[in-house]
């Protein structure tokens, strides 16, 4: 029994006060709340090991048992679990990922009894076995807010509760001066066999000037060595060329930039929510005036000038987590728009979860599955892979594809012969509802469609392809009452072997005269490369009289040279009105139009620049 408080405490008036009925009512109220005890033990079927999993429990009074406000579906599990609750009617499931069949059990629970469940959690599919591991490169342990706290314990039970075979953790982190070397000694301890963890960076995420209304796009990385081959740390670095909200005295760099930085330490990059948006309040810091309604941005604005300078990135999301069916499909008409276009980027999917804001604890609701293969698990292997495109990208059912038993990313000749696409497709496992649709599309339009008149908990055909022109084939699966969407990596026909789109040619009409009296000063303009973190020479160009016509790579910065004046490193991207607006002022509907890149290449080869000098001090 739950004791009364002290007499004459600030709770409890004196005795003496209450009325015949309140102390009737205080009397039997520890009797009323009396609990019952429920134990629980869940194992994996095939192993008998304990699993580790989430709980649902619903109790008498129809509230879901969480133990964190960072996770409100429930509870994470070890494979055993202990709770007190109220006596009455029950209900209890458990979930272990996309693959593992939910297991639910009801049961009445009464006053003062022990109740013992014991689960033995089986798979609908197993992809591990099939060559295929499950990611999250996109959760945040700390986004920013710090509004609950969070350790790498629980980010790594969370991880082995979705069956996640890796979960890339990005910054903050719950650690005090992080470095590549502290983070892995943080996170080994809690990784398993079965569950690696690493660290990432949210890397580029940039805000144009620190406004949110002018975002140039945020992106992931996978596979990143944390040292350069100086030893340079790349957290900083990588921090350095971002701009954060409200940053707006922060000098501006590219996109491409970071991704320069990531792929040069063996990574892999790719744009996150590139078709989302919203209107909000925002303002009142960094010189920005306070507005109750506004056009705020997560939008990917320089994919089109990354798309045509490379591509500089290796994939986008064309999923990501719930509540964002709008932004998904526009995303994926993105993804076809590029590959209708030759390029070939892969198709991912992540989270966005936050694991220090409420109810964001939830990595893997968005996935992407990478196909290994034979080749043993490593965050390098599974970057190569998933920049090749070797992927299928869910937010629930589960999707296997090839064609005559190539993985997606893969290329066949198109000569008229029949090419095999086989599918097999299952619900997740936490649906009950099972596959309402599937979908084969061609060039991103659908060719072959099939809605199950009865839900399917799992399917499988094959189909007969033949082409003779340039074509590209995908599969797209919805299952689910919450619209859970799987979306399958590409195939390529190709009548001659694939030549990627060269890159845009940059044309840069520049000026080098003196900042105070504007006089033509003669001049050498030198191109230069990876100016994030390691800035490298390349060609250099004459301006005799000041005044240059350079063909360069719309990659390079350009630095002016003059006798008795200090250098100055310009951009012919932002560094130029024309491009810098035309680019930070893009909305989704123009992502989605191929004007906007051929737009954007007549930019490219029309781009003026100014470099005043200032004279060095003598």
């Amino acid at each position: 029994m739950t004791p009364l408080p002290p007499q004459g405490s600030k709770d409890t008036p004196p005795l003496g006060l209450l009325g015949a009925g309140t102390l009737l009512s205080l009397l039997l109220q520890p009797a009323l709340a009396a609990d019952a005890l429920l134990r629980g033990t869940v194992t994996d079927a095939a192993s008998g090991a304990p699993a580790a999993c989430t709980v649902t429990i619903t109790d008498a009074s129809g509230k879901t048992v969480t133990e964190t406000d960072a996770f409100k579906g429930g509870f994470r599990c070890a494979g055993a679990f202990e709770k007190q609750l109220p006596a009455g009617r029950t209900r209890v499931r458990v979930t272990r990922g996309f693959e593992t069949r939910a297991e639910t059990r009801d049961l009445v629970l009464h006053d003062g009894e022990t109740n013992a469940l014991t689960f033995s959690l089986s798979r609908a599919v197993d992809l591990r076995s099939r060559g295929w591991v499950a990611g999250d490169s996109h959760a945040h342990m700390i986004h920013g807010e710090r509004t609950l706290p969070v350790d790498f314990a629980f980010v790594g039970l969370t991880a082995r509760a979705e069956d996640l075979r890796y979960l890339s953790l990005a910054h903050a982190w719950q650690l005090d001066d992080p470095t590549p070397e502290r983070l892995d000694a943080a996170l080994a301890p809690h990784a398993t066999p079965d569950c690696a963890l690493a660290w990432n960076l949210e890397a580029p995420k940039n805000y144009y000037k620190g406004d949110v209304g002018r975002c140039l796009g945020h992106g992931w990385t996978l596979g990143l060595r944390g040292r350069t081959a100086s030893g340079a740390d790349v957290i900083p670095l990588l921090l350095r060329a971002s701009a954060w909200d409200y940053e707006s005295r922060k000098p501006t760099f590219a996109n491409f930039e970071s991704h320069a930085l990531i792929r040069a330490q063996g990574g892999a990059a790719f744009y996150s929510h590139p078709l989302r948006w919203w209107t909000g309040a925002w303002g009142g810091q960094g010189g920005y005036p306070k507005q109750e309604r506004m056009r705020l941005s997560n939008m990917a604005v320089e994919l089109p000038l990354d798309t045509l300078l490379g591509p500089t990135y290796d994939g986008l999301d064309v999923l990501t987590s719930g509540g964002e069916a709008e932004a998904n499909d526009k995303a994926f008409r993105l993804w076809a728009l590029l590959l209708t276009h030759g390029y070939r980027v892969a198709a991912t999917a992540s989270s966005d979860a936050c694991f220090d804001r409420a109810g964001g604890a939830a990595p893997g609701t968005a996935r992407t599955y990478t196909y290994l293969g034979q080749e043993p698990f490593s965050f390098a292997a599974v970057a190569r892979a998933t920049a090749a495109g070797r992927t299928f990208a869910t937010t629930g059912p589960l999707l296997l594809a090839d064609v005559d038993g190539l993985a997606p990313g893969s290329a066949v000749p198109a000569d008229g012969q029949g090419r095999t696409l086989r599918i097999e497709a299952w619900a997740s496992g936490k649906d009950s509802a099972g596959l309402k649709q599937a979908e084969v599309l061609r060039n991103g339009q659908p060719l072959h469609t099939v809605s199950f008149k009865t839900p399917q908990a799992a399917w499988q055909t094959n189909l007969v392809l033949r082409e003779t022109e340039p074509a590209w084939y995908c599969v797209r699966l919805t299952g689910g009452p919450q619209g859970g969407r799987a979306v399958s990596g590409a195939f390529f026909f190709d009548p001659a072997p694939h030549r990627p789109p060269p890159p845009a040619a940059c044309r840069v009409r520049a000026r080098v005269v003196d900042a105070a009296s504007g006089s033509p000063l003669g001049a050498t303009l030198t191109e230069v490369f990876d100016v994030a973190f390691a800035p490298r020479d390349g060609a250099a160009h004459p301006a005799p009289g000041g005044l240059a016509d350079i063909a360069c790579p719309g990659t390079a910065r350009l630095r002016a040279e003059a006798p008795g004046y200090a250098a100055l490193t310009l951009s012919p991207i932002y560094d130029c009105p024309a491009l810098a607006e035309a680019i930070t002022r893009l909305e989704d509907t123009d992502l989605l139009n191929w004007e906007t890149f051929e737009r954007m290449r007549a930019l490219l080869a029309n781009v003026e620049l100014t470099f005043g000098l200032t004279p060095t001090t003598r």
